[in-house]
């Protein structure tokens, strides 16, 4: 699926970043923090746009929500889109999933995870996620039992009223009690992101 996209292309790179904005952000929102992540320039970052505009140009959605949930439907939709866009964008830069890390804010977050953890999916270099949970999505399986030993950065806002920090840290402990290599962060902060996570994100994603 050819997705609306901003690139971050470094010369000599030979590891990919791909970031998956949240709802109402664009594919800029988190591209403007790959130089303070990504200092070395080891990564080419790939940020593409959400399936759906908002109305009045107020940025994209991935996937429509009932309430506080998704849509099985739609965040189904956005799970197969977002698997071929990263099949095809890794292959024609000759990547492999190894030296890719999947990295996303609140919706894309869980597409973050969602793409990890689907029965079958390649094991990543590691998987970046920021005020976020684990995918609870009627039909949408997850196995997180194959990836043991993937790195995961699981990042929460402390004060964080949409998705809470309860939230985040049950993802992080389902990940480590099925032996993936989890680190996780919390934040004096709401539904954001703030310099000092980028700060560590930059020491996480440096041993990438």
């Amino acid at each position: 699926m050819s997705l609306t996209t901003y690139r971050l292309d470094r010369d000599g790179a030979d590891r990919l970043l791909f970031l998956f904005h949240g709802w109402s952000a664009e594919q800029h929102h988190l591209a403007a923090y790959v130089p303070l992540v990504d200092p070395d320039e080891r990564f080419t970052a790939v940020c593409p746009r959400g399936l759906d505009d908002l109305p009045e140009g107020d940025g994209a959605s991935w996937y429509d929500r009932s309430g506080p949930s998704p849509v099985p439907a739609s965040f189904q939709r956005a799970v197969d889109a977002l698997v071929e866009f990263t099949t095809v964008e890794m292959e024609a830069a000759g990547i492999p999933p190894e030296r890719t890390v999947l990295g996303g804010f609140s919706q894309g977050g869980f597409l973050s995870l969602a793409l990890a953890l689907r029965p079958g999916a390649p094991r990543y270099a590691g998987v970046w996620a920021m005020c976020c949970a684990l995918p609870e999505v009627d039909g949408v399986e997850l196995d997180p039992a194959p990836g043991a030993g993937t790195p995961a950065l699981i990042q929460v806002g402390e004060r964080d009223q949409i998705i809470t920090p309860d939230r985040g840290r049950a993802a992080a402990a389902t990940l480590r009690d099925a032996g993936w290599n989890v680190t996780e962060a919390g934040y004096d902060m709401a539904h954001s992101q703030t310099i000092e996570m980028m700060v560590d994100a930059r020491s996480w994603l440096a041993q990438r």
